[in-house]
Formats: structure tokens, C-alpha cells, sequence
């Protein structure tokens, strides 16, 4: 192992550690375990949960609805990005839409799915609404940057559209979709998690939140906080490595 990579790792302990000693700090100093747990009990509890089989339940319902909202925002993001890319009238039609995405408050939407559709629906419809934005977005501004001198010679050269897509326009989308997605997986999560606290969904993580705050029970709350930042975490690490993938392939 490369002794840079070993200090990164150093640092990043460190680092962690010290953010574990301001915690325990903060514990002593309040000395009120309904408002802040300590770090021992926290991770305790914690392990009790692993060792039940509806904590992953829990997850798989919340992980269930972010694949949902994710999904559905990246096919038509991509295909209405493509359309507004072609059609001027298009673009300045949906631009409205989009824009009443991106300025609405979360909540807002929450309350006005929560008149609209079930409570299994509710996350998923607030997930699209949250994400389709920053994809259709992120990937119109790839097709506008694409090089027009390659598309020239692409129609001089008679090159089929499977090869041009492949080779020309593919790897200059992949950065914009790159970013899109890094941007999309980290607040999927969040408006999920907390349109499940207000639908109550069958086996959700916002949910055990909410159940865990009206007991009190706050080292639970703490415990359900690390878990979902981790599995935000492992799936942007996921986007990261796939997308090194492509590049090497």
C-alpha cells in the first residue's frame, strides 16, 4: 500500500475520532441522554438493531422506494433532456415545470402528495419530483456542449448512430451524468426518509425515526441517524466506482 493512501487513512481515523471525543464532550456536558446520548450507547443500540430481522426490513423497504424515485427520474430525465436538446419549443414548454421542481419546498410537496396518492406512493412520487431536475438538467447541459465538428464528420463519414452515440456522445455525457447522479443518490435519502416520516409507509426508516422520537428514545434516533448515513455513503461510493469502471473499459 502506497504510504500517501496510508496517511489519507490516518487522517481520515483521526479525524473521526476526534469528531467521537467532541460528541462524548457534549454528552458529559448536557448530561441528558433524552437530549444527547452518549456515543457508547448509541453504537450499542446499534447492535441491537443489526441483530433483528425487521431492521432490514426497514432498509429494504427505504432502499425499495429511493430505487424507485431514482430510477424513474433518471429514465425520463434523460429522455426529456434528449427532446428539449432537439426541440426549442420543447425546451421552453417543460422549462416551467422544471423550475417549479427546483423552487417548491420539500414539504410542500410531501403535503400535496400525501392528498394525491397512498402512503407506499408517497416517497417515491417526492423522490422523482427532487431528483428529475438535477438530471434532466445536468444531462441537457452535456447534449448543448457536445461537439458540433464531431457530428459534422460523423454525417460526412457516413458513421451509424450506434457508433457515434458510443464513441462521441457517450464520454461527453458521462461527466454531466456523473455529477448528476453523485449529486441525486446523497439527497434521494433525505427527501425519502423524510417524506416516510409524514406517509408512514409499511417498513421504513423514516418511520423507526419517528416511532423512536415519540418514545423518546433518543440513542434509537441516533442509531437510525449513522445507518442511513452510511448507506448514503456506500451508494455514492457506488456511483463513484462504477463510473471509474466505465472509464477504464
Amino acid at each position: 500500500m502506497k504510504p500517501s493512501i496510508i496517511i489519507n487513512k490516518l487522517k481520515k481515523t483521526l479525524i473521526y475520532s476526534i469528531w467521537l471525543v467532541l460528541w462524548q464532550i457534549a454528552y458529559l456536558c448536557i448530561d441528558k441522554e433524552v437530549l444527547i446520548p452518549s456515543p457508547m450507547h448509541t453504537f450499542t443500540k446499534l447492535l441491537e438493531m443489526l441483530t433483528t430481522t425487521v431492521f432490514y426490513l426497514q432498509i429494504a423497504g427505504t432502499f425499495y422506494r429511493v430505487f424507485m424515485g431514482i430510477g424513474s427520474s433518471l429514465i425520463l430525465g434523460i429522455v426529456s433532456a434528449y427532446l428539449a436538446y432537439k426541440s426549442l419549443f420543447f425546451r421552453t414548454f417543460i422549462n416551467p415545470m422544471v423550475n417549479f421542481m427546483k423552487s417548491t419546498p420539500v414539504m410542500a410537496i410531501i403535503i400535496l402528495a400525501l392528498l394525491w396518492f397512498k402512503s407506499e406512493e408517497v416517497p417515491i412520487f417526492v423522490c422523482f419530483l427532487m431528483c428529475y431536475p438535477l438530471i434532466y438538467t445536468n444531462i441537457l447541459n452535456g447534449l448543448l456542449e457536445l461537439s458540433q465538428e464531431l457530428k459534422e464528420l460523423s454525417k460526412v463519414y457516413e458513421v451509424k448512430a450506434f457508433y457515434y452515440i458510443k464513441e462521441c456522445v457517450l464520454p461527453q455525457l458521462r461527466p454531466y451524468l456523473r455529477t448528476a447522479m453523485q449529486l441525486v443518490v446523497g439527497m434521494a435519502f433525505k427527501v425519502v426518509i423524510a417524506a416516510e416520516v409524514l406517509a408512514i409507509p409499511k417498513y421504513a426508516m423514516g418511520y423507526e425515526l419517528l416511532d423512536a422520537k415519540i418514545y423518546l428514545e433518543t440513542t434509537e434516533v441516533f442509531a437510525w441517524i449513522i445507518v442511513i448515513i452510511l448507506l448514503s455513503q456506500f451508494c455514492e461510493y457506488i456511483v463513484d466506482l462504477l463510473f471509474k469502471e466505465r472509464r477504464q473499459v
